[in-house]
């Protein structure tokens, strides 16, 4: 708008200079030239006003209805001077309000706090230079922003006021959005834990299940299935090394029970599985193949040094004294060796052999260490320890 009022300035000052250099050609009296000059100057300063008044209606530097706020302007006192189209949409009682006080009561009285919005306006009445921005909260779900400003030079008092009710629904949608990302990442890292956490019991109970099912309960050593698993996968990973099989057997275990209770040979049979384990170590395994018999796996191990380390499960076990309550008790073993030979599939005949030398230990009286040899033609025959 201020561009056009320039740009038609221009053009009437371009005019009016041109028809004053025309006169200087002009044949006539100075006198009569200076009257048209004046005539043209009077012309240059009515377009002028004529500018200002067609492009600038009301003093506006914009047309008012074109604005997206409600504007009021008032005087000083508070009298109501001008409404644009949208603030007499806002408030119908615009043409008979006649003050701002008026006007704003209905307004006022859909406020949430009605008093402060009252003292704004007192506020705003009571001194020119108050410039102030509130926040209105309508009962009906409304949020109105209401900005009050001094118009400079004219003693005047302009009102804008706009409907920001979508912005605040916005914000609330933005803080609920928020909050529910919050609520959700929360509730993900309590499921993440919790999956956690089952995930942990899961895996203690899987292997709690796997010691069960691969574990003798009473002694802790490998059961029968367990450890015939893993006498297979022995030999198949040996090569051409030697591997020997140690079964044993406690001597006259029914008379421990009939003479001490079956807990006293609970008791007898956890005190030898601890001997043969801490013999054995690291050469080989241990496992309960059921009742009171017994079988080791030596790995790398000749029969000879198999041999020793039988002989040092059964003195070991014949020196140890078992305490069940107020009974101490001893006890024996009868142990049976034999080599697993590469050339057999599975370890099912060197496990059959060292049964046999074990009952020949038990037939030559017990408490010996009987390994399984076989003579030059084939036939076995017992080397006693």
């Amino acid at each position: 708008m201020k561009l056009k009022v320039g740009l038609f300035r221009i053009l009437a000052f371009t005019a009016t200079a041109a028809g004053c250099a025309l006169l200087a050609f002009i044949p006539m009296s100075v006198l009569l030239k200076i009257l048209v000059t004046l005539v043209v100057l009077a012309v240059f300063y009515r377009a002028t006003i004529v500018a200002n008044t067609t492009l600038e209606p009301n003093g506006w530097s914009l047309e008012p209805n074109t604005l997206p706020d409600a504007v009021l302007v008032s005087d000083m006192n508070g009298h109501l001077l001008f409404a644009n189209n949208l603030a007499k949409d806002m408030f119908p009682n615009f043409a008979a309000a006649g003050t701002l006080n008026c006007l704003f009561d209905p307004l006022h009285s859909q406020l949430d706090d009605r008093a402060s919005a009252d003292d704004v306006v007192a506020a705003a009445l009571a001194a020119p230079d108050f410039q102030f921005t509130e926040t209105l909260h309508c009962n009906d779900g409304r949020t109105i922003e209401r900005i009050t400003r001094v118009k400079s030079g004219e003693n005047k008092r302009i009102w804008i006021l706009r409907d920001i009710s979508h912005l605040q629904q916005a914000n609330h949608d933005s803080e609920m959005h928020t909050s529910m990302v919050e609520a959700d990442a929360a509730r993900t890292a309590e499921l993440a834990e919790q999956l956690y956490l089952a995930k942990n019991e899961l895996e203690t109970h899987q292997a709690e299940l796997t010691r069960l099912a691969n574990t003798d309960g009473l002694t802790g050593l490998y059961n029968r299935r367990r450890f015939t698993a893993l006498g297979e996968k022995a030999i198949k990973t040996s090569g051409m090394k030697s591997l020997c099989i140690i079964m044993m057997d406690i001597d006259h275990f029914k008379r421990i029970n009939d003479t001490y209770g079956h807990a006293a040979g609970d008791v007898a049979i956890r005190d030898f599985a601890a001997i043969a384990k801490s013999a054995v170590g690291e050469t080989g395994f241990v496992g309960r193949m059921g009742g009171e018999e017994f079988a080791a796996v030596m790995e790398d191990t000749k029969l000879d040094a198999a041999i020793k380390i039988a002989e040092t499960i059964r003195k070991t076990t014949a020196d140890n004294i078992t305490q069940h309550e107020a009974e101490k008790f001893r006890f024996t073993i009868s142990v049976g060796v034999a080599t697993w030979f590469n050339n057999e599939i599975t370890i099912e005949a060197a496990l059959d052999r060292s049964d046999q030398a074990l009952y020949s230990a038990k037939s030559f009286g017990r408490n010996r260490v009987v390994g399984y040899e076989t003579t030059s033609f084939g036939k076995p025959s017992a080397r006693s320890a």
